[in-house]
């Protein structure tokens, strides 16, 4: 089936367009939903479910002369991704600390490792330099007067 064919099934509402779609373009659409839902995997099937839906509602709004198709649905995937990211944004920053934390820290061989990453990501949004200065004051181990 040609991609004509396809963009035709899918505006008279052929349900074998529907399943070319999915044949076809269900693993680009995924690796969009999971660069934007890494965070929530358990909505990742929500949202590509609502891709595809969208596009079956949207197919004769189409314009070849504006993009081709797979860039087209690509947009849709990434709109719908990351509305979707906006509206479980509290959900990611809602852990309660028994769930965020399943052990006890001082049994595991990960706590180092566990907090460098709790740090590199508290830490992204400061400039390199900011970082390692910001590194070097927490592995001193200094108190607050010392720093201060």
């Amino acid at each position: 089936m040609t991609e004509e064919d396809l963009i035709f099934k899918l505006t008279v509402k052929d349900e074998s367009g529907l399943v070319e779609l999915i044949n076809r373009y269900s693993g680009l659409l995924k690796s969009v939903v999971h660069k934007h839902l890494y965070a929530l995997p358990h909505y990742q099937e929500e949202c590509l479910n609502d891709i595809f839906l969208a596009i079956w509602d949207n197919a004769a709004k189409y314009d070849k002369t504006k993009a081709s198709f797979k860039n087209w649905i690509c947009a849709i995937a990434r709109y719908r991704a990351i509305n979707m990211l906006k509206k479980y944004q509290n959900e990611l920053n809602a852990v309660p600390i028994e769930e965020g934390i399943p052990f006890e820290m001082n049994d595991t061989p990960f706590k180092n490792e566990l907090w460098e990453i709790e740090l590199d990501h508290l830490l992204a949004p400061l400039s390199q330099k900011d970082q390692a200065l910001i590194k070097d004051v927490v592995e001193a181990n200094l108190t607050t007067e010392e720093i201060a």
